[in-house]
């Protein structure tokens, strides 16, 4: 009767670890927005400031884009390779899935930037490409 309930307990306690595996795996591979951006390296609008423009889209099962309409993208910003990213605007997409907004570089040093998206309705979290602003 003990080695039943060991062998028994062994079996409950794999299918319990195998279940648990299986959905965590399913959490982390959600799809992905697009988020398709023109740096602002260019486009100078003052003395310190600079125009992000983008668009974000959702990817459909039948391989058409959806623009993420009136949704929250977030700026966000760090000093350093080893600092923590800030956020410093939220900015909501229009009808098209288009943001725009003015970016403020510093007038000494670096910083990194990049546009967030947070998971919802499906999608994971969806980061844009990293660029940098500075004075020369």
């Amino acid at each position: 009767m003990r080695t039943f309930r060991a062998v028994l307990a062994a079996i409950v306690a794999a299918l319990l670890v195998a279940g648990m595996l299986s959905s965590s795996a399913t959490a982390g591979s959600a799809p992905k927005r697009i988020i398709e951006e023109v740096p602002p390296r260019d486009h100078q609008v003052s003395y310190n400031a600079f125009r992000l423009k983008g668009t974000v889209s959702e990817p459909q099962a039948d391989g058409t884009l959806l623009p993420y309409a009136k949704q929250k993208v977030k700026i966000l910003k760090k000093k350093c390779g080893s600092c923590k990213w800030k956020v410093v605007k939220k900015v909501k997409t229009n009808d098209a899935g288009v943001f725009k907004t003015r970016i403020y570089a510093p007038e000494k040093g670096r910083w990194k930037w990049r546009s967030k998206v947070d998971r919802s309705n499906g999608f994971g979290n969806t980061k844009g490409e990293v660029w940098t602003l500075y004075f020369r």
